[in-house]
């Protein structure tokens, strides 16, 4: 399943991707730590074991040295015997023709070893020279180009040894999507934040995720750099990363103490990071530094959604299972400034890219919300709908047209909504996967491009001004090169289709093999009836 999925700003990736090389400096380093955190027990045993590894090494040294005196004793003979039996002059001509023997062989062994080296007869069949071309193919695999737009995806199995993100191009002029590389994370991710503010400068920009998982602590990777096994640096918890699962590592006083359920990076304030916890707290990090700045403790129970103001940079949202909705700003002393209790859990809440004051809620009970901030805390909405048969799990606004959103429920539907001219949400169009919805996000450089994150480990991408729906509702053109709607058509329900497809044709295939056996007994018995005729 797609827990989580993010966009990548086009221009923000490096074009360049480099693989991950781990330093010997780094790998002793490792190691002396993995030594000093080894319980006494096999501490004794390594102990031990460079102790037999040194009494080896005097062994060896004794009989290098019985070899080498040995090797003398033989030299001291030689000097003793004669000069003329030592170079053996007696037989000096003979050795002449033995050694004109000798080179002919030479030379017989040198033309079969040429021989040997042209083992391809074609050089284009050569590999040694097609290795320069082999690395040229490798690195086309792996420049980004700047027509590619980069998703995100954070795959969650139910075995945590599987749990990873894959960092995936879509190629939007032929639709194509592949998975460029992946990041093998320690534990079952819950939320994705993309951020560009370096973890350790202020001033540099780069291409980095941060996750939310199970465990108490916030990692950091890297994008640009491929076959990666640690993240950059991993808030809350003390010391480097090892990225070896189930390693007990130290945590910090300010730490979580349950899963991060939720993240948020401040664009405005690059360096900040804010992130939500089954703990019911949220925590507001100095990435730079890697330091808790403050804990808000605004909520009863888990913190399941976060979002910075576009316009406010000190203002921040949040939703939670406790059936409320609070603001905060960080200039306050860890208080409220405005609350909204909500009838049901909340899912996602989201401030309208287009209005900096309204926000609108998608909760458990199917509906969504929309709410003005200025009215103060308990406002009644602008508007409510009853969008979906069950929980609301996703929900995302376009930064493209005004008033268009799409949302995603249990209920194994996507919807596409557009707001009217007196404000209310009209639905425009309506697909079924056959599967529930986790995730989506339109992508800010493409605002009609749909991702939807489901049960299935593959995301669907989807061009919605496909749909002659959307066509109609905001006066866009058609587009090229597709004639057809996508058909969104559930691959699960697809797999079960193939499947009972299967069991059909081993059904058809027994009944063959039954007639078969039929037809040869009774075969069988026309034969013996006949010898008994005769």
């Amino acid at each position: 399943m797609i827990s989580a999925l993010s966009w990548v700003p086009k221009g923000s990736a490096n074009p360049f991707p480099t693989k991950f090389d781990i330093q010997s400096e780094e790998i002793e380093e490792f190691d002396q730590e993995e030594i000093e955190e080894l319980p006494e027990e096999e501490e004794d045993q390594k102990e031990n074991n460079n102790e037999d590894t040194s009494d080896e090494e005097e062994d060896e040294e004794e009989q290098i040295k019985k070899l080498e005196n040995e090797e003398k004793e033989e030299i001291q003979e030689d000097k003793q015997k004669s000069f003329m039996e030592r170079y053996n002059f007696d037989d000096y001509d003979d050795d002449e023709d033995k050694d004109e023997d000798e080179e002919e062989k030479g030379l017989k062994f040198i033309n079969k070893a040429m021989k040997g080296l042209m083992f391809y007869k074609d050089a284009d069949t050569d590999p040694f020279l097609k290795e320069q071309d082999e690395e040229i193919d490798d690195i086309e695999d792996i420049v980004i180009r700047p027509t590619d737009s980069i998703l995100v995806t954070a795959i969650a199995q139910s075995d945590d040894d599987f749990s990873h993100l894959d960092v995936m191009i879509y190629e939007e002029d032929c639709d194509n999507l592949y998975v460029h590389h992946d990041i093998i994370l320690s534990s079952f991710p819950l939320t994705l934040a993309w951020m560009d503010q370096h973890p350790s400068n202020r001033q540099e920009k780069g291409n980095f995720i941060a996750v939310g998982t199970f465990d108490p602590f916030i990692e950091i990777w890297d994008l640009d750099l491929i076959d990666n096994p640690v993240p950059t640096v991993t808030l809350g918890q003390e010391g480097k990363e090892k990225g070896i699962k189930g390693k007990k590592v130290k945590k910090t006083s300010t730490c979580h103490k349950d899963s991060v359920m939720s993240l948020a990076w401040n664009s405005q304030q690059r360096n900040i990071l804010a992130s939500g916890s089954g703990d019911k707290t949220i925590k507001i990090w100095d990435l730079t530094t890697q330091d808790c700045l403050n804990t808000f403790s605004v909520h009863k129970d888990k913190v399941q959604t976060l979002q910075w103001n576009s316009q406010e940079k000190t203002v921040l949202i949040s939703g939670s299972y406790d059936k409320t909705v609070n603001i905060l700003d960080m200039r306050t002393a860890g208080q409220s400034s405005f609350k909204w209790n909500i009838k049901s859990d909340i899912e996602v809440v989201q401030w309208n890219p287009h209005n900096a004051k309204e926000f609108t809620v998608a909760s458990d009970d199917g509906y969504i919300r929309c709410f003005d901030a200025t009215l103060g805390s308990n406002s009644k909405p602008l508007w409510s709908v009853k969008a979906h048969n069950s929980s609301v799990q996703a929900f995302s606004y376009s930064p493209g047209p005004v008033g268009y959103f799409a949302t995603g429920s249990s209920d194994q539907t996507v919807k596409l909504w557009k707001l009217d001219e007196s404000g209310k949400p009209g639905l425009i169009q309506e697909k079924n996967l056959g599967e529930q919805v986790f995730s989506l996000s339109f992508f800010s450089n493409s605002p009609y491009l749909l991702a939807i994150g489901s049960e299935n480990n593959r995301p669907y991408i989807v061009n919605t001004k496909r749909f002659v729906s959307v066509q109609n509702s905001f006066s866009v053109e058609k587009v090229e090169g597709f004639e057809s709607e996508p058909s969104l058509k559930g691959r699960k329900q697809k797999v079960e289709e193939d499947e009972s497809d299967d069991e059909d044709e081993e059904v058809e295939e027994e009944e063959d093999e039954e007639e078969d056996e039929e037809e040869m007994e009774d075969v069988d018995e026309n034969q013996s009836d006949e010898s008994m005729d005769e």
